[in-house]
């Protein structure tokens, strides 16, 4: 069973409420509002592993029609007293809370949710990152989707949502040109790039060490590191 106070300071904590007052309300209105979304079996467990002082707000059988995906968050904003998109962060925190205790429940859960809403019960710090993205101009987080298909175009790349890294076979006399290349394309891009070299050539590897994970500022990177590349290999 999922421990009342160590969800009400997840949702406190990651949906940066006001107080507990808010993350208690975000925490109540998101049970019923799940209860109303999901389908029996579902319910019952939400029901058998969310603390007892939520099973009032869990109605064995929904007493209102079903939401559609679109007012799940909505509704929580509603009753929580809170503008659309901060119900979105607030029932998202109580998500990645029950991803966090139980992450059977949380993938029953978002097969049933909304894209929006089901990203944080799958991948919290991905949908964290992402929510970022244009609140605080932080570089959005990549989930293991987003990594795969960026290595898609990154196919002398290789990692995770951790951390990319390529491997560069080159003459010693060409490692200085390289590496300042590399340094003023970080210069202009604003972020930057590890390396170490190896006998042979250098390693480089991509992450954002802030957040200790890939972003699309990450990809960015690689991409510069593989022009830097391309023009000092042919003799730039």
């Amino acid at each position: 069973m999922i421990a009342y106070q160590e969800l009400m300071e997840h949702v406190a904590r990651e949906g940066n409420t006001s107080d507990n007052e808010e993350a208690r309300r975000a925490l109540e209105a998101s049970a019923e509002v799940l209860a109303r979304h999901t389908d029996p079996d579902t319910r019952e467990y939400l029901r058998e592993q969310l603390p007892a002082t939520l099973r009032d707000h869990i109605p064995e059988q929904p007493g209102a029609p079903a939401l559609e995906s679109g007012e799940l968050s909505q509704e929580v904003a509603r009753r929580i007293g809170c503008p659309p998109e901060r119900g979105v962060r607030l029932m998202g925190a109580v998500l990645s809370g029950i991803h966090r205790s139980d992450p059977r429940l949380a993938e029953e859960l978002a097969s049933q949710l909304p894209d929006e809403l089901a990203e944080w019960a799958r991948d919290p710090q991905g949908a964290r990152g992402r929510a970022d993205t244009g609140q605080t101009d932080t570089p959005s987080r990549l989930d293991q989707t987003g990594v795969e298909r960026a290595l898609e175009g990154l196919p002398d790349w290789r990692g995770d949502t951790e951390g990319l890294t390529r491997s560069v076979d080159l003459p010693v006399d060409r490692l200085t040109p390289l590496l300042n290349q590399a340094h003023k394309a970080a210069r202009e891009l604003g972020h930057g790039f590890e390396h170490h070299t190896t006998g042979t050539g250098v390693v480089f590897t991509v992450r954002t060490a802030s957040i200790g994970a890939v972003t699309t500022r990450d990809i960015e990177m690689a991409e510069r590191v593989d022009a830097a590349i391309a023009k000092i290999g042919a003799g730039g």
